[in-house]
C-alpha cells in the first residue's frame, strides 16, 4: 500500500499543503512582529526625537529633576502608548530605577543591549527577531546631569494576535488537508487508471497476447502513451514473428545439412543439433551429451585444450578423425549466444564425412610405400654388386674406382630417400612405431652439440649453446626428437657461409621447451618460407648447390613435433640468417607404440 501510486501522490498533496501552510504562517507571524516592532520604534523615534526630548532635557535644571521628568512622560503617555503592557522608566547611568510607570518592575529589570548603548552614552532602539519584549532607551545629558528614560513593552498583546493567526491557520491547515486529500483521490484516480491498464496489457504483451488493444480515454500526454504502447505492441508482434520466420528458415537449412553439425554452451551442453549429427552418434547420443562425451566419442580428447583457447579470430581443424567407419574432419569455432539477459561464449563443431577422399589419398600413400618397398631391394643388390666390381681386377683401377664409388653414393642417396618416404608413410597411416621415455633434454642437446661441432668446425663455423639450468626432464620418443635437432642444426651448418656462428638456446615455462637454433648464413627468400615443411621441396635461388638433400628432412621433423604436440617454426632474411623456432611440450600427447 505504502508504495502505491494512490499514496505517493495523497502524501504529496498533505506534503504540499503542510509546506504552503507552514510558509504562509511563518511569513504572517514575522510580518506581524517586524509591523509592531517598527511601530514601535517609529512611535518612539518621533516623540524622543522631538519636543519631548527637549522637554525632558529642560526638567534636569530642577532639583528633582527624576518627579518633573515623570510627570512629563505621564502627560505625554497617550501619545507613547503607555498601558498595562508598556511602561516608561528612569534610570540612573548605572542602569538603576530612580523613577517610572512602575517601581515594581522597574526594580526587576534586566539590562539589555539597548539599556546598555543608552549607558555608553548612545540612544538603544535594536530589536531582536524573536525577543520576548520590545524597548527604546534614550540618553539625555543637561550640564552635569545625565540619565536613561527607558521604554519597555512586553509585546503580550503581540502574542495574543499571534496566536490568533496560529489558531486560523491551524483551522486553514486541518479544512485545507481534508481537501487536498480529496483532490488527491481524485487525481491518483485519473492517473493510475491507465497506468493500470498500460500494466494490464503489458502483462498480455507477456504472455505473448498481442491482439487486443488498450482504450485510450484522453488525448493528454496519459493518452499519447497508450497509444505509443499499442503501437509497440503491433511492431513487437510483428518483429516476433520475422524473427520466428527466419528461425524457422534456419532450422530448416539446419536439420538439412549433410554435415553433422552440433552446438554447445559454454558449460559444454548441447544448445542445437541436426539431424545428420544425431545419426552419427546414434544411440550414443542422450540428453546429458556434453562436449567431452562427442571428443571421448572420436578419441580426440585433447581437442578440449583447442576449444579452451579459442578466440573470436581463430578456429581448430581435427583432420582425419575415424569413427564409426567413416573419416571426418573436425572445425571448431566460437558461437556466441544470449541466454538470461547476459552474452556467452560457446563452441560450434561442424564434422564433415572426408571418407572418399580419405580412402583415395590412403591408396595413394600405400602406393608410395609399396613402390618404396619395391625400389629397396634391388638397390640394395645393385649396390652389393657393385662393391663387388670394386673388387675385380681386371678393370682399370682408377675408372673401376670412380664409377663404383659413384654407383655406390646413389644407392646411398636413394636408399636415404627410401628410407625417409617409408618414414612419412608411417605418418601418414599413422602407423609410427614410437619409443616413449623420460629423458633430460639438456642432456640431449649438449651430446647433440658435441656431436655436431665437428661438422660445424669442418665448415669454419662456431656452436654457442645457452641452456637454463630449471628446464625439466620431458617426455617422449628421445631417438626422434634429437633427430629433428640435428637435422635442423645440419641445416643450420650446411648454409652457413665460413667463420659463421650458430647460436642454440633452449627455455621453459614449466609446460613447453623452447629451442632455438639460429644462424647468420644465407637466409631463405619470404616467398619460400611458406613451402619448406613440404615434401621434396628444396630452396636453391640462394644457396649453395653442392649441399645436398632429398628435400624431406623438415618435412619429417614437421610429423615428429607435432605428433608430439609441438610446433616448429621458421623465420629468416635473404643474407641475414635464419631462426628455427621447435616448440615441444613436456609432457607428449603421443602414447608408447601408438
Amino acid at each position: 500500500m505504502y508504495r502505491s501510486l494512490y499514496f505517493k501522490i495523497i502524501l504529496i498533496f498533505v506534503m504540499f499543503m503542510i509546506t504552503v501552510m507552514a510558509v504562509v504562517g511563518t511569513v504572517l507571524i514575522n510580518s506581524v512582529f517586524n509591523f509592531y516592532t517598527d511601530e514601535f520604534v517609529n512611535q518612539m523615534d518621533t516623540y524622543f526625537n522631538g519636543d519631548l526630548r527637549r522637554d525632558l532635557l529642560n526638567s534636569m535644571t530642577a532639583l528633582d529633576f527624576a518627579a518633573e521628568q515623570k510627570s512629563i512622560l505621564k502627560a505625554y503617555g497617550a501619545f507613547l502608548g503607555i498601558d498595562v503592557y508598556r511602561n516608561y522608566y528612569i534610570l540612573d547611568m548605572n542602569g538603576d530605577f530612580i523613577d517610572g510607570s512602575s517601581e515594581e518592575l522597574g526594580t526587576k529589570l534586566v539590562k539589555t543591549s539597548n539599556m546598555l548603548s543608552a549607558m555608553s552614552g548612545t540612544d538603544g532602539k535594536t530589536q531582536l527577531l524573536g525577543s520576548e519584549y520590545s524597548d527604546y532607551a534614550v540618553y539625555l545629558n543637561n550640564g552635569d546631569k545625565e540619565c536613561i528614560i527607558y521604554i519597555k513593552d512586553s509585546q503580550e498583546e503581540m502574542q495574543q494576535l499571534s496566536w490568533q493567526l496560529f489558531s486560523i491557520i491551524l483551522q486553514a491547515v486541518f479544512f485545507g488537508l481534508i481537501i487536498a486529500v480529496i483532490l488527491s483521490f481524485f487525481l491518483a484516480k485519473a492517473i493510475t487508471a491507465p497506468i493500470q491498464n498500460l500494466t494490464q496489457g503489458a502483462q498480455l504483451i507477456a504472455a505473448g497476447e498481442f491482439d487486443k488493444d488498450i482504450e485510450v480515454h484522453s488525448k493528454d500526454e496519459i493518452g499519447t502513451l497508450t497509444e505509443t504502447f499499442n503501437h509497440m505492441g503491433h511492431v513487437l508482434k510483428h518483429t516476433l514473428e520475422e524473427i520466428s520466420g527466419e528461425r524457422q528458415k534456419l532450422e530448416t537449412v539446419f536439420s538439412y545439412l549433410k554435415d553433422a553439425v552440433i552446438a554447445f554452451s559454454d558449460t559444454g551442453k548441447v544448445i542445437n543439433i541436426n539431424k545428420c549429427a544425431r545419426e552419427l552418434f546414434g544411440s550414443e547420443y542422450n540428453d546429458d551429451f556434453t562436449i567431452d562425451n562427442m571428443f571421448s566419442l572420436l578419441s580426440v580428447e585433447y581437442a578440449r585444450s583447442y576449444v579452451n583457447s579459442l578466440n573470436t579470430e581463430s578456429s581448430y581443424v581435427i583432420r582425419d578423425v575415424e569413427y564409426n567407419n567413416k573419416v571426418l574432419d573436425i572445425n571448431l569455432g566460437i558461437l556466441r549466444y544470449v541466454d538470461k539477459n547476459a552474452t556467452h561464449t560457446g563452441c560450434i563443431v561442424v564434422m564433415h564425412d572426408i571418407t572418399s577422399r580419405f580412402e583415395l589419398d590412403k591408396a595413394q600413400r600405400e602406393f608410395v610405400a609399396n613402390v618404396s618397398h619395391e625400389l629397396r631391394t634391388p638397390l640394395t643388390s645393385i649396390r652389393g654388386a657393385t662393391e663387388s666390381i670394386l673388387l675385380n681386377p681386371e678393370m682399370s683401377p682408377e675408372f673401376r674406382d670412380k664409377f663404383l664409388n659413384m654407383t655406390v653414393d646413389e644407392c646411398e642417396r636413394m636408399l636415404s630417400i627410401i628410407n625417409d618416404l617409408l618414414t612419412l608413410s608411417r605418418f601418414d597411416n599413422n602407423k609410427t612405431q614410437w619409443q616413449v621415455s623420460q629423458f633430460n633434454i639438456k642432456d640431449s642437446l649438449i651430446h647433440i652439440c658435441e656431436i655436431m661441432r665437428s661438422e660445424a668446425v669442418a665448415h669454419g663455423n662456431t656452436i654457442n649453446l645457452d641452456i637454463r639450468d630449471d628446464i625439466d626432464d620431458m617426455t617422449g620418443d628421445k631417438e626422434r626428437i634429437e633427430r629433428v635437432i640435428i637435422n635442423i642444426i645440419s641445416n643450420a651448418i650446411k648454409y652457413t657461409h665460413k667463420n659463421g656462428i650458430i647460436d642454440i638456446r633452449a627455455i621453459s615455462d614449466g609446460n613447453d621447451i623452447k629451442i632455438y637454433v639460429r644462424d647468420n648464413g644465407v637466409g631463405i627468400p619470404e616467398s619460400d618460407i611458406n613451402r619448406l615443411f613440404e615434401r621434396f621441396y628444396r630452396v636453391e635461388k640462394s644457396r649453395t648447390s653442392d649441399t645436398g638433400g632429398t628435400g624431406l628432412g623438415l618435412a619429417i621433423a614437421k610429423e615428429i613435433v607435432e605428433a608430439h604436440g609441438g610446433t616448429i617454426s621458421i623465420k629468416s632474411r635473404v643474407n641475414k640468417g635464419t631462426i628455427v623456432t621447435i616448440v615441444l611440450p613436456l609432457k607428449s600427447r603421443i602414447e608408447e607404440n601408438g
